[in-house]
């Protein structure tokens, strides 16, 4: 059966306790891409999580079609957003124009991105205030929850209100920052990974479209003194700012998977 591979429990769905056991009651979204979109049937499997609890995923059978309930059984295999998943890597955007901001959020929330925060860059075309971001809030964490039951991801992806690289520096909860450049003769992502640095996260930073300022270069190189953070180069290439995230994310998302395990020889 084709559909979501996660269904998200959120606000509006309720766990109750029945004689048949643990039972969820989806709220009218859920019902309705349940019974409307994927036909569900009586007995047919659908696998749940809950995004604040994301290292626990639930099989749910449906017992009963009106009212809509879903029996609810905890399954033990490990799941993304559990142990094992690698380090956790956040990404900051200089805010693009138009909806290519927006257009970001569907692959980097599949890509693993653990916090997207939008830069008000020197250069940033575009300047949300916090009033305006919150209005553009209640889409954008729509397409953050579809995008996650579409890829099968169990945590929630933060999003962070717009903020400025000084503010973002100040606040960077002790991450390893990558300020990603266009000068080719920094060091690669790559080439960072494969030393001896290893922190608990990461925090990517790339630009807007009209790159980085000469004052936010400035602001970086003095940041970088102190040995938490380090210019990065994505290639011999200029990057829009659209691609040049999805590609650091997609590179964070293959680096930082933790090592196959190897066989204890019998």
């Amino acid at each position: 059966m084709s559909g979501p591979v996660l269904f998200w429990i959120t606000d509006s769905d309720r766990v109750v306790t029945a004689p048949e056991g643990r039972l969820l009651e989806p709220g009218s979204i859920l019902s309705r891409h349940l019974a409307k979109s994927l036909r569900a049937k009586e007995g047919d499997l659908f696998r749940f999580v809950d995004p604040e609890s994301p290292a626990q995923i639930f099989q749910g059978r449906i017992v009963r079609l009106s009212p809509l309930a879903i029996a609810l059984s905890p399954e033990s295999v490990p799941v993304a957003g559990g142990e094992g998943k690698g380090r956790p890597f956040d990404l900051a955007v200089g805010i693009l124009k138009g909806e290519s901001f927006e257009d970001l959020i569907e692959p980097v929330t599949c890509l693993g991105v653990r916090r997207l925060v939008p830069l008000l860059a020197d250069r940033s075309q575009a300047r949300w205030s916090r009033e305006q971001f919150e209005r553009k809030r209640v889409r954008f964490e729509s397409k953050i929850r579809e995008s996650s039951q579409l890829s099968g991801r169990a945590d929630r992806m933060r999003l962070d209100p717009p903020c400025s690289l000084s503010e973002l520096l100040s606040g960077r909860d002790g991450a390893f920052v990558l300020f990603f450049d266009e000068d080719p003769s920094v060091p690669s992502l790559r080439e960072i990974l494969a030393g001896d640095r290893e922190p608990a996260s990461f925090l990517a930073v790339t630009g807007p479209e009209g790159g980085w300022s000469e004052r936010e270069r400035d602001l970086f190189r003095d940041f970088e003194k102190s040995k938490n953070g380090a210019r990065a180069s994505l290639g011999r290439r200029i990057l829009p700012g659209r691609l040049a995230p999805l590609v650091a994310a997609s590179l964070f998302s293959q680096e930082l998977l933790p090592p196959p395990k190897t066989r204890t020889p019998e």
